[in-house]
């Protein structure tokens, strides 16, 4: 008897043990279904069951898409559930209280477990590590105020460099991907402030190392790892999956070379310091030798993440922005025209320096200006979940309570384009609505393309400045014969866009 009950229950228990994890996964789906604290809160089932769903929209590219279309059907003055433990905000009003209260700085799981690498300003969870970090690495030295001080002759030299590049184009009648080439001077520029001499993308006409190109193609991953939870917090744990998913310092090109790159870099640096040979202006790789946290240097992973993620975050995002806004400006000729016409009154009446100075077009150019917030609200270069958690005594916004330890989220993509603040046709490039002032002072309330509160980005005066300095200046020296308009894609929460493709002639 006995052996005929042991096979049988050694079959029962094999079917139990196989049953496990689907019974595991049906107990959190009825949990996260009926019981959880954001039961209450309206979105579809499918959402608030697991992350799984908003992962495979966004590796499909259509996140965004569907996060409109639950706006359009659950509206904008209520929060929305996209994620087991997840409320989105589509109202600009909501902003503030995410992003401004000291008590809600503490970002999602999205950002990262660290897993993929040492903690950086971006992937920093605590809100008071963040702070202490951002001290030693940013404040005076990408401020506006600085960056013309120290750095502007540097950033004309590259626009001047950039349409030397562009008129011999022009000159033999070549069609260039300009989308492609501002993303080229985006990259110079970057790597100019953090190693103090660029790669020469622009020089080179070219990618190089392919960093921009890899880069983007690493969104997709990136895209399903970060907002599928049970992939960040124990698939990507398993010990050598990183090693084989993911770049290498010993690669040849991409984002793999670049971590490479950064390591001689910080070490070179590092020696020249020793012999007292650190640039006499600090560049960004400077301040992260110098920066601390805890009192402390910053390890020498670290150093090499910052420098890293700075090259990423700096490069497509303001690409972004030139590309847009050159793209709706050549679309929409009459804008085009206006612009030029700005321009060039100004030029004749002694108001422009060559090339153009940012303080120049701040002062003088106000169409430009606008035209460039105009872009940014439409066709934002990071459009991410930037997800925030609740604190232990819960929080009220909009009227709503919060429960601790929910995240909770906005985005560009929908606060931008709020029908009650950017009326009318708030989804059309109009630069004109940005000429109010006082239609303007309450549109900037809900712009978020580089963030608001003590998280802003890092290098949106330098992205600032790189668009009030090329903007008007490729404007001045060269028409535009449209060949194909491209497009403005959206992966990962990063946009950006590819072949807009046109033929240049010179103006001057």
């Amino acid at each position: 008897m006995l052996s005929t009950l042991l096979p049988t229950s050694l079959r029962v228990i094999a079917v139990l043990l196989g049953a496990a994890p689907a019974l595991i996964l049906a107990a959190r789906v009825i949990y996260r279904l009926r019981f959880h604290p954001l039961t209450q809160f309206q979105g579809p089932w499918y959402a608030a069951a697991t992350s799984l769903t908003l992962a495979t929209l966004s590796l499909v590219r259509l996140d965004i898409v569907w996060i409109e279309y639950l706006v359009k059907k659950y509206g904008r003055r209520h929060p929305i559930r996209i994620q087991p433990n997840l409320l989105l905000f589509p109202h600009p009003s909501a902003l503030k209280e995410i992003y401004c209260d000291p008590k809600c700085n503490t970002k999602s799981s999205m950002y990262g477990t660290g897993v993929f690498g040492p903690p950086h300003l971006f992937s920093t969870l605590d809100g008071d590590k963040h702070r202490e970090l951002r001290k030693s690495l940013g404040g005076a030295p990408w401020t506006i105020g600085s960056l013309k001080n120290n750095w502007e002759p540097r950033f004309d030299d590259h626009v001047l460099l950039l349409c030397q590049k562009l008129k011999e184009n022009a000159d033999a009648n070549e069609p260039v991907v300009l989308c492609d080439r501002v993303a080229q001077f985006a990259a110079d520029i970057v790597t100019m402030l953090l190693f103090t001499e660029p790669f020469g993308f622009v020089r080179n006409a070219r990618d190089e190392r392919r960093i921009l190109e890899t880069w983007r193609q690493s969104l997709n991953i990136f895209a399903f790892a970060s907002r599928f939870n049970f992939f960040h917090y124990y698939l990507a744990r398993i010990p050598g999956l990183s090693t084989l998913c993911f770049p290498k310092k010993t690669d040849v090109y991409g984002m793999g070379w670049l971590m490479g790159e950064s390591e001689r870099q910080v070490n070179e640096r590092q020696a020249l310091v020793q012999r007292g040979l650190a640039p006499k202006i600090p560049d960004f790789l400077q301040h992260c030798l110098d920066a601390r946290l805890d009192k402390n240097p910053l390890s020498q992973s670290q150093k090499e993440a910052h420098v890293t993620l700075f090259v990423q975050a700096g490069s497509d995002t303001t690409a972004t922005a030139l590309g847009s806004t050159l793209r709706f400006l050549i679309v929409h000729s009459e804008k085009l025209e206006r612009a030029t016409q700005e321009i060039d009154q100004a030029y004749r009446a002694g108001l422009l320096s060559t090339p153009v100075k940012y303080e120049e077009t701040r002062q003088h150019l106000p169409y430009i200006v606008a035209c460039i917030k105009e872009a940014l609200r439409l066709q934002p270069p990071a459009t991410n979940l930037f997800g925030r958690v609740v604190p232990k005594d819960g929080k009220i916004i909009d009227g709503h309570y919060i429960p601790p330890g929910v995240e909770i989220t906005s985005t560009a993509c929908v606060v931008q384009r709020d029908p009650e603040v950017f009326h009318p046709d708030p989804h059309l490039f109009r630069p004109e609505r940005w000429l109010d002032r006082s239609k303007a002072a309450e549109m900037d309330t809900a712009i978020f393309s580089f963030g608001i509160g003590p998280r802003t980005c890092l290098g949106r005066d330098i992205a600032h400045m790189e668009l009030y300095k090329v903007i008007p200046e490729l404007i001045r020296r060269f028409h535009f014969d449209l060949m194909e308009p491209g497009e403005y894609l959206v992966v990962s929460g990063v946009g950006y866009n590819i072949n807009l493709t046109v033929n240049l002639t010179p103006r001057l």
